[in-house]
């Protein structure tokens, strides 16, 4: 975003989703899975202990597992939370001052620079941005936040994926999923539109033919 007299530009910038970043989730995911299950073993051993000494030692190692699962949780939990970067573009002739309202912080910026701040995810900025003699004045909020969803990917090209969507169905009392359609989601602004199964098997016989 420019701000129109040619002060100033505010761009956000988001982690990308990279193959590591992929693994590390799945890695953080795996521990809290193994931390889970042991504290839940220990919570059943503590249970069957043959005599008070040993209930309380057992108790005790389930209790310190149930912890350790909870911060193995959190963890896998906030590597799913990309991290989100302001900058902010001084494109004057002159020094810029940038005042953080919320956090009552004070930033100078000096012609052709520009300030860096990290933010959360999400996280909304409110900014005060002037002239070094307070002549223009603005007020910018900035909002800002994203959120990681896993799909199963039936096709990509440079101008889209396509992913499968799965519809939960319950039989005798037992959750399923099943294929319900796909969806095509465009990479210049992310915009969907649903595919039929039947649309989407001409889609890639259709590319497969090419």
């Amino acid at each position: 975003m420019s701000e129109a007299s040619g002060m100033f530009n505010i761009r956000i910038e988001h982690e990308d989703v990279t193959k590591e970043k992929v693994k590390a989730i799945k890695r953080a995911k795996r521990v809290a899975g193994w931390a889970t299950a042991s504290a839940v073993l220990s919570t059943v051993s503590a249970a069957f202990s043959s005599n008070s000494l040993q209930y309380l030692v057992r108790s005790a190692n389930a209790q310190i597992a149930t912890q350790l699962a909870s911060f193995y949780t959190a963890n896998a939990n906030s590597e799913q939370k990309l991290k989100i970067e302001m900058w902010i573009d001084n494109t004057s002739d002159g020094e810029l001052m940038i005042n953080d309202m919320e956090r009552g912080l004070m930033w100078f910026v000096s012609p052709q620079h520009s300030l860096h701040i990290t933010m959360n995810n999400p996280d909304v900025a409110c900014l005060r941005i002037s002239d070094i003699k307070n002549n223009k004045i603005r007020f910018v909020s900035a909002m800002a936040g994203s959120a990681v969803n896993k799909w199963e990917l039936g096709w990509e090209d440079d101008k889209s994926w396509i992913v499968a969507v799965y519809k939960k169905q319950v039989i005798e009392y037992e959750e399923y999923e099943s294929l319900d359609r796909y969806r095509r989601i465009s990479k210049d602004d992310y915009s969907e539109k649903d595919m039929s199964i039947e649309e989407f098997k001409s889609f890639i016989k259709e590319k497969n033919n090419k």
